[in-house]
């Protein structure tokens, strides 16, 4: 779904798909009519965000193959679906986070990601994102490998900008730091990450990590103001049980520091719920209706700031 702010800033809400993931594309694009459209339908809107989380396998054949991604691009176009952004923390099923920032099939399935993102953006966006993870576990990172991983990172700026060059399409990447990593706050990701390239690498700031207090979000935000960093995409974004704390003070106070400008972001939100996916979700209806329910809710969060559904 699309918001408008007064000042005219889009914001793009969508769900991580991943939440039904698929290792070939004729699965994911038979998920898209299972589940995307239905809950898209519910919502009674003509078009709906997706946040796709691609396969190593399936970013390797949408690259090696343009026919079958002119297919993915149709077949999002047809079901009212559009996709600015990607779930990039690679694995199987999104159960592992796959290989760390100092190897290489690491930088080659992000940059996979960047040139499918930067096709199947519509043409009239300009700015898509993709979430990764926060480097490595820190208790699997020796100092050698800092090296490493920073020379991978400044590679993919570089590619990065060559791919606005002939796209004229901007993709960034947003490293979600997460306790136990090589990045656990927002000021180690400015610290590390951010220097190296602030326009096209950046900080997905994750909701239910700030609201469950392992970061204090006014102190991130301020961190990343003064910094100038963008921040990619606000994910996991959920309306939670009364067991955990809920998202809507998180929400609030990130889009309303990047909509007055206090911080530089793309106004990306996605709700990620995996928690959807648990055993007394049985069957389609009942995932598509508690997706609908979820996505209902943010759109209300962000409507009650003054946001209102775009065209």
């Amino acid at each position: 779904m699309r918001l408008l702010h007064d000042d005219g800033t889009l914001v793009h809400l969508a769900y991580n798909a991943g939440v039904h993931p698929a290792e070939d594309l004729e699965n994911l694009i038979a998920h898209l009519t299972r589940y995307a459209v239905p809950v898209r339908r519910k919502l009674g809107v003509d078009r709906l965000g997706i946040g796709l989380w691609l396969a190593p396998a399936v970013a390797d054949h949408l690259v090696a193959d343009r026919i079958e991604l002119v297919r993915l691009r149709r077949s999002l176009e047809e079901r009212g679906l559009e996709c600015v952004s990607l779930n990039g923390t690679g694995g199987r099923n999104q159960e592992v986070p796959g290989p760390d920032w100092a190897k290489p099939e690491r930088y080659r399935y992000t940059m996979a990601l960047a040139k499918i993102l930067a096709f199947l953006l519509p043409d009239d966006v300009q700015s898509g994102s993709i979430s990764t993870i926060p480097i490595g576990w820190r208790r699997d990172w020796p100092a050698d490998l800092h090296a490493i991983a920073s020379r991978r990172l400044e590679r993919l700026s570089r590619e990065l900008r060559g791919l606005y060059s002939v796209t004229g399409k901007t993709v960034r990447v947003g490293f979600e730091p997460w306790p136990g990593c090589v990045l656990e706050t927002t000021e180690q990701a400015l610290e590390r990450v951010c220097d190296i390239d602030s326009d096209h690498l950046g900080v997905c700031l994750d909701a239910c990590h700030l609201s469950c207090g392992a970061e204090e979000p006014d102190a991130a935000l301020r961190g990343l103001a003064l910094a100038g960093a963008p921040v990619v995409k606000l994910s996991h974004v959920h309306n939670h049980s009364q067991e955990i704390p809920s998202t809507q003070p998180v929400i609030a106070d990130t889009l309303t520091a990047i909509l007055s400008g206090a911080v530089n972001g793309t106004a990306h939100v996605e709700v990620e719920a995996h928690d959807l996916t648990s055993p007394k979700t049985k069957g389609p209806a009942a995932l598509v209706a508690k997706l609908a329910d979820e996505l209902d809710w943010t759109r209300r969060n962000l409507t009650a700031l003054g946001l209102k559904l775009a065209a």
